[in-house]
C-alpha cells in the first residue's frame, strides 16, 4: 500500500464510455489506488491522488474512455510528487512549527524601546535580579514579578510596562516627572549670608527690607516676617524668596604634593557567564581580584539574527593603596578646584564674573587663594 499524505493533491473524476469496469481493472493493474468509487448509468466516479492523474488520463486515452475532473483539492501534483519523494521536507516543516511554538516561550531579545541609554544598564541589572535575560523561559509569574519590581522604581520611571511576545521582551517606559509642592514658610525672616550689593529682590512672601542698589553686610536682615498694619496690629507672614547680590569673597585650599590614594595596578580579571535555554555556564578567573567591578551584558547574535542567549562579563580592576605624587602645576590645579568647590557648596547658584588667583608652594604643599566676584542668592533663614 502506497503512503497517502493528507496534504497531498487529491482530485475526483468521472469516467464514461463502454465497459467502465475495464478502466478500473487497468488502473488497479497499474498500481493506482482509487477511493470512493461510485457507479453511474454511463460510467463511474472515483477519487485518486494528484500524482496518479497523468497515468489515469493515459489509461483513459488508450481504452477510449473519457476522463473528466469534477473536483480538486490539495497543494498540486508537483507538490505531492515532491512530498512523496522527499518526506524529510514534510517532517522538517512539522518540526519547524513545533520548535517555533516551543522556543517562542524563551527570551530571544530585549527591546528597551525609547528608554534613555543611561538607564538601560540599570534596567538590565533589575531584570537580572529577577532572573530574566536572553535564554530565559519567561513565565507569566516571572514577568509579573519583574513588572512589580520595575514599578517600585518610581524615582526613575513615571510609567513602565513589560510585554513579552514572539520571543521579544519589549519594555515601554516614560521618565519620572516630579513636581515639588512648596511648603508654607515658617514665621521667620531672611538675612544676608555674605556682604554684597543688591541686584534683585524677588520675595515670594514676607516683607522686603532692602531694595535694588543697597549694600548689605553679612547677617543684615533682608526680609521680615512681621509688619504692623494701619491699626497697629501685627501681620505675620513667613519670608521666602530670592535676593540676588554681587558678592566678592575669597577662598583658600591646600593640596599636598604627595598623598595616599587607591591606585589601579593595571591587572584585571574577567568572569564570563553564558546563559542559554535551560543551562548556564560560568568561567571564573583562576585568581580572584579585589577592586572595582564592571558588568556588561552582550546578547548573542549570528549576523543580524538574535539568538536565545547572552554573555555576562564581570570585569574586576585591581586596586591597591599607594603614594601618589603630584607635580606642582597639578597640585595647584587641584587646590584651585577645591576653592571653586567651596564656593559652589556655599552658593550653589553662583555665577562667577571675575576671579583673582594667588598660587604658592612650600614645604611640599601647594596653596591656592582665589578672590571671586560673583552673583548669587544671599538670602538665608534668620
Amino acid at each position: 500500500m502506497k503512503l497517502q499524505l493528507w496534504a497531498a493533491d487529491v482530485f475526483r473524476f468521472a469516467v464514461t464510455g463502454t465497459e467502465p469496469h475495464r478502466f478500473l481493472n487497468r488502473a488497479a493493474a497499474a498500481g493506482v489506488r482509487l477511493r470512493r468509487v461510485r457507479w453511474q448509468k454511463d460510467g463511474c466516479t472515483a477519487t485518486a491522488g494528484g500524482a496518479d492523474r497523468r497515468r489515469l488520463e493515459q489509461l483513459a486515452r488508450e481504452g477510449g474512455w473519457t476522463l473528466t475532473v469534477t473536483a480538486r483539492r490539495g497543494p498540486g501534483r508537483r507538490a505531492e510528487a515532491l512530498l512523496r519523494t522527499r518526506l524529510g521536507l514534510a517532517v522538517g516543516a512539522v518540526l519547524f512549527f513545533a520548535l517555533l511554538q516551543l522556543l517562542g516561550g524563551f527570551v530571544w531579545c530585549i527591546d528597551f524601546g525609547a528608554m534613555d541609554a543611561d538607564l538601560q544598564p540599570a534596567m538590565r541589572a533589575l531584570l537580572a535580579d529577577c532572573h530574566i535575560q536572553e535564554g530565559t523561559r519567561l513565565t507569566q509569574p516571572l514577568l509579573q514579578a519583574a513588572q512589580a519590581q520595575a514599578l517600585r522604581q518610581s524615582e526613575v520611571f513615571g510609567w513602565i510596562s513589560l510585554n513579552f511576545t514572539g520571543g521579544c521582551l519589549l519594555i515601554e517606559s516614560t521618565p519620572a516627572q516630579s513636581r515639588t509642592v512648596q511648603q508654607t514658610p515658617p514665621p521667620q525672616g531672611l538675612c544676608a549670608k555674605a556682604d554684597g550689593k543688591i541686584l534683585a529682590v524677588e520675595t515670594q512672601s514676607g516683607f522686603a527690607l532692602v531694595k535694588v542698589g543697597d549694600t548689605v553686610i553679612r547677617g543684615q536682615p533682608l526680609a521680615s516676617a512681621e509688619r504692623l498694619d494701619r491699626k497697629g496690629r501685627a501681620v505675620v507672614q513667613g519670608a521666602a524668596g530670592r535676593i540676588t547680590a554681587r558678592v566678592e569673597k575669597q577662598y583658600t585650599a591646600d593640596q599636598p604634593l604627595t598623598a595616599e590614594a587607591a591606585l589601579y595596578t593595571g591587572r584585571s580579571a574577567e568572569e564570563v557567564t553564558l546563559y542559554l535555554p535551560g543551562c548556564t555556564r560560568t568561567a571564573a578567573p583562576a585568581v580572584p581580584l579585589e577592586g572595582k567591578r564592571q558588568t556588561a551584558w552582550e546578547p548573542l547574535r549570528l549576523g543580524r539574527l538574535a539568538l536565545p542567549g547572552c554573555l555576562r562579563r564581570v570585569t574586576t580592576w585591581e586596586k591597591t593603596t599607594g603614594t601618589l605624587t603630584y607635580s606642582e602645576p597639578t597640585a595647584a590645579a587641584l587646590a584651585l578646584r577645591r576653592c571653586r568647590e567651596q564656593l559652589l557648596q556655599e552658593f550653589p547658584d553662583a555665577e562667577i564674573e571675575a576671579e583673582q588667583r594667588e598660587i604658592s608652594a612650600s614645604d611640599g604643599v601647594a596653596r591656592a587663594a582665589v578672590a571671586y566676584i560673583f552673583t548669587a542668592d544671599i538670602a538665608e533663614p534668620q
